[in-house]
């Protein structure tokens, strides 16, 4: 019996040692392949592409929007193309109502020298109200200096990447030049937030990376008014203790041809090919807002599992389908399909689940780099072969 047993453990050992080497060449060639498709300009294209990919789009596009409950406590205000003076009004207006604050995502770059801007400095400087500035890496594109002297300030980037990028991510915190800049959306938040509260739940430590956007919905999730609408209320008490935020949302509001100050999101519907952005800055404003107030972050599995996790299932399929190729001669190529089509689907299938717990994976990676390996598993059968032919290699195909 024990001689029976020695040659099916010598084997057993052999197949782990064939899968270990194919899965190592197999993630080389991968890594080698990746180099190449980064550096070779021909490739640019198909490379956005990929980068602003992602499953959970799906899931977004498809179950999020719009059936959620309206969040009352962000109030956002569409200024549409109205002059100078009817925007001093709706601020005025909302002063009056006595807000939590104010947040102005509205740029004034140039002065008009009129009583109406000497008002508007004054409104601007408020302490419920919050500006807001472009940040770019060499450059500030800010409200001229007469509007916010000592008023506070936020800048409405969201990726410091290419334009035209799916918004998943914003960042919370810029160093420049030795200084720490502030995202606006997270001087509204902390501005409404109590200090004590603002430290108890991490903030400070937590808001100083990237985050990802727990996208709560677009526009039609927050209660929202034309500036004119709004302006023609008689009572405005909704906006009492808010957060008000003023911006476009298009002309009319929502407004799908309007692409003015809108940006491609996760919740576009059109998940794959070409697409007009799909949500007006002011909106993910509100969304970032929201996600800070009710503490609905999203957790994001680190690079470092998500390596082993791809290592491991490259490993298992790479053994797996050594074994499954010395078993089946004919079917092998059908019966290998069929099963990493039912892989991937369950590994999309576990991903959406996953996030709807709060748990981000990024399965495209690790999904496509597992099929790469399950299909190297013939090279490295035909390598095998070759190296027989020079030398003695002992190997689970022998």
């Amino acid at each position: 019996m024990d001689s029976e047993l020695v040659p099916k453990r010598s084997k057993r050992k052999l197949l782990w040692r064939d899968a270990f080497l194919s899965t190592l060449l197999s993630l080389i060639t991968c890594i080698l392949l990746s180099l190449l498709f980064v550096n070779l300009n021909f490739f640019n294209p198909l490379k956005k592409a990929l980068e602003d990919f992602s499953f959970l789009d799906i899931y977004y596009s498809e179950q999020m929007h719009p059936y959620l409950e309206m969040d009352s406590n962000i109030v956002l205000i569409n200024i549409e193309h109205e002059n100078r003076e009817t925007i001093l009004e709706g601020l005025q207006n909302v002063l009056d109502e006595n807000p939590a604050v104010i947040g102005f995502d509205v740029m004034l770059q140039h002065l008009d020298k009129s009583k109406t801007d000497t008002l508007l400095a004054r409104v601007l400087n408020d302490k419920k109200v919050i500006s807001s500035y472009i940040l770019k890496k060499s450059q500030f594109f800010l409200n001229h200096p007469f509007f916010v002297r000592d008023g506070k300030q936020g800048y409405v980037n969201y990726n410091f990447g290419y334009q035209d990028a799916v918004v998943r991510e914003f960042t919370p915190t810029y160093v420049f030049q030795e200084n720490t800049f502030e995202a606006f959306p997270v001087a509204v938040a902390r501005s409404y937030m109590s200090t004590d509260e603002w430290y108890a739940r991490g903030y400070p430590k937590k808001l100083s990376k990237p985050i990802l956007i727990n996208y709560k919905s677009d526009y039609l999730g927050f209660v929202h008014f034309p500036l004119k609408d709004f302006l023609s209320i008689p009572d405005k008490k909704m906006v009492k203790d808010k957060i008000v935020l003023f911006g476009y949302l298009g002309s009319p509001t929502g407004n799908p041809f309007d692409v003015e100050d809108k940006h491609f999101t996760p919740l576009n519907k059109v998940t794959a090919g070409k697409s007009i952005p799909d949500m007006y800055g002011m909106v993910i404003h509100a969304n970032i807002i929201s996600m800070i107030l009710y503490n609905t972050f999203l957790y994001e599995v680190p690079l470092f599992w998500i390596v082993i996790l791809t290592f491991f299932l490259s490993f298992l399929a790479s053994a797996y389908f050594i074994w499954l190729d010395t078993k089946l001669k004919i079917s092998y190529r059908t019966v290998r399909k069929a099963i990493l089509f039912v892989f991937t689907v369950l590994f999309v299938w576990l991903t959406i689940a996953l996030f709807k717990n709060g748990i981000v994976i990024k399965s495209a990676p690790i999904i496509a780099v597992t099929l790469f390996s399950a299909g190297f598993v013939k090279f490295y059968k035909h390598l095998v072969k070759y190296i027989n032919t020079k030398t003695v290699f002992n190997s689970y195909y022998r």
